[in-house]
């Protein structure tokens, strides 16, 4: 009997559930100012995070925005969400592509987050840490990660007896096997012909301040988090 990937994470939300946690399943969403091709993965800025998990039967979304573009209001946003995140006190992290994008940028961020803090303290002091840095930390280095791109590629493969690929999120959540459930479906607001292109359209949402940007990412945080729920099984109370 095989026991691969797709075993372990059911064994591990299967865990999950049946201890009445499932509310520590978090599903999470970064954007990013990214202009060109080699911006990914460079410790570039911070746009926004987005959290979605289930409380008392419903889906609960929230969005931290960035205020402005500054390093400053970079440290102020990682630490409003982690206030958050320390809230929340996730065991599982949800996303889509988050092993290749959002988990190693926060990776990223925390090394620039605790460089910013030495460079404040006076020569041989040691910065001391808020609580959100460690709220963060612990997000990053002790949660389960399970990457719904690599679920769903099998799922959808399955289900259309073909050879699985790798898909984007707006296909899966536009794909006939979850025409049932309650999506978002919200990809559609930072449409564009290359990643490049989406890149740009997604910093000129944030920058005109256009409450699409805040939609766009409640969409992908609130569909990972059913799409995860469907895939598992997991039957929402």
């Amino acid at each position: 009997m095989s026991f691969g990937y797709d075993e372990f994470a059911q064994a591990i939300v299967g865990k999950l559930c049946s201890e009445g946690q499932w509310h520590r399943a978090v599903s999470l969403d970064l954007e990013t100012k990214i202009e060109k091709k080699s911006d990914f993965l460079t410790g570039e800025r911070l746009l926004a995070f987005g959290f979605a998990r289930r409380i008392g039967g419903q889906a609960q979304v929230i969005t931290f925005r960035l205020k402005e573009d500054t390093d400053e209001a970079e440290m102020a946003l990682m630490n409003e969400a982690a206030q958050w995140l320390y809230m929340a006190d996730p065991l599982v992290l949800l996303g889509y592509n988050i092993s290749g994008y959002d988990f190693p940028l926060l990776a990223l961020k925390l090394k620039w987050y605790e460089g910013k803090m030495k460079q404040g303290c006076k020569e041989g002091e040691k910065p001391v840490f808020p609580r959100a840095y460690w709220a963060l930390k612990d997000a990053i280095t002790r949660t389960f990660i399970v990457d719904m791109m690599h679920l769903l590629r099998f799922a959808i493969a399955r289900h259309d007896n073909t050879t699985p690929k790798y898909r984007s999120l707006a296909y899966s959540v536009a794909h006939p096997k979850f025409a049932s459930l309650p999506l978002m479906r919200r990809k559609g607001l930072a449409e564009a012909e290359t990643s490049e292109d989406k890149g740009k359209k997604i910093f000129e949402m944030w920058k005109t301040s256009n409450p699409d940007f805040e939609r766009y990412l409640e969409g992908d945080v609130h569909d990972v988090l059913l799409l995860a729920e469907e895939i598992f099984g997991v039957k929402p109370k």
